[in-house]
């Protein structure tokens, strides 16, 4: 049996689309397509959620129309929209637009979670279906959290941040030396310009109990830091190696809460998804530990470690072959929990 899904994500600022065929072997990404403007964001200090929502709105039927003509001629039997976490206006704006468009064509709908979405896309992104058990670091702008995925409906959360995201962390970080929002990427690659260790910064609860992330207590050292010595917000070679230590400080964090999730758990299958796992430092550390445990490690390759809608299509594939029944009756939920 084949099944194609579409799949929508709206669940913060990024407008996608995209369309997947699947059976019980793997699924194939068809045609995608994706629209953002961090400039507009950019302009008023971070995501406003009334302007996301004018966003959605205006991209959504322009993104449909170019990705059904990039799938050409296929059949769908699904449609999957993203119904949590998230800004709640939203994620409604991409469940009604998910709704009309199954009703329409007479689909069936699936409410899908964003987060399950991160989980599968290590996976769906090589082709395959997930492998079980498996320890899953989801790192974003939004989520930074450990899940320990024992079957496809069996999930439990081992961490998560006490605070902010590391995402997040990077953004402000950034922002705080003058590099933009979002400055996740511009604070990585002046890192590489820089050297750690030429200024002190925490390393958030590397080395305790548990594994929690948190990520308040470095954004404040950072802050007192930039009071004591203004020109680290300058170019040069100050606001270099801040960067490399902001990098180092975040990296050994996520590195070490994720050993220590492994240890738990003694499970020697590990995956690494979100935003943030496309930052190259923090990939090879995480790269590095997996080998130092002997675990393999899957990340999620290409446009699928950030927010997309290829990972909500090929989870709404996967409960189409499942045979389970539709959401109609599926409401945004802006907290909702991965953990089953």
């Amino acid at each position: 049996m084949t099944v194609c899904t579409i799949g929508v994500e709206t669940s913060c600022d990024e407008t996608a689309v995209a369309v997947i065929e699947a059976d019980e072997k793997g699924c194939r990404l068809c045609a995608e397509a994706l629209a953002t403007r961090p400039e507009e964001h950019s302009a008023l200090g971070g995501i406003v959620p009334e302007l996301t929502v004018r966003q959605h709105l205006e991209l959504l039927p322009r993104l449909m129309v170019e990705v059904q003509e990039k799938a050409g001629a296929r059949k769908v039997q699904a449609v999957g929209a993203t119904a949590g976490p998230g800004l709640a206006p939203a994620l409604l704006v991409g469940l009604s637009f998910g709704k009309a468009l199954a009703w329409s064509q007479g689909n069936s709908f699936f409410a899908i979670n964003h987060l399950e979405g991160h989980l599968f896309s290590p996976f769906v992104s090589q082709g395959m279906w997930p492998v079980y058990p498996h320890v899953a670091l989801i790192v974003s702008g939004g989520h930074t959290l450990l899940v320990e995925a024992s079957g496809p409906q069996r999930r439990k959360i081992l961490g998560t941040t006490r605070d902010d995201a590391a995402g997040e962390a990077f953004d402000k970080l950034a922002r705080m030396v003058g590099l933009g929002y979002p400055g996740g990427a511009a604070l990585e690659k002046e890192a590489r310009m820089g050297k750690k260790g030429r200024m002190s910064l925490p390393r958030p609860m590397k080395g305790t109990e548990g594994c929690d992330f948190s990520f308040s207590g470095l954004k404040n050292a950072a802050r007192l830091l930039l009071e004591k010595n203004p020109e680290i917000a300058q170019p040069g070679e100050a606001r270099s190696n801040f960067c490399a230590e902001v990098q180092a400080a975040i990296t050994e964090s996520l590195a070490d809460r994720a050993s220590a999730a492994l240890e738990e758990t003694g499970i020697s299958t590990f995956t690494v998804s979100g935003g943030v796992s496309a930052n190259q430092g923090v990939l090879q550390a995480l790269k590095s530990m997996a080998q130092d445990r002997r675990v393999t490690l899957h990340c999620a390759a290409g446009g699928w470690n950030t927010d997309n809608a290829s990972m909500i299509a090929a989870v709404a594939a996967r409960r189409a072959l499942d045979g389970l029944p539709s959401d109609w009756d599926a409401d945004a939920d802006p907290r909702w929990s991965v953990a089953r």
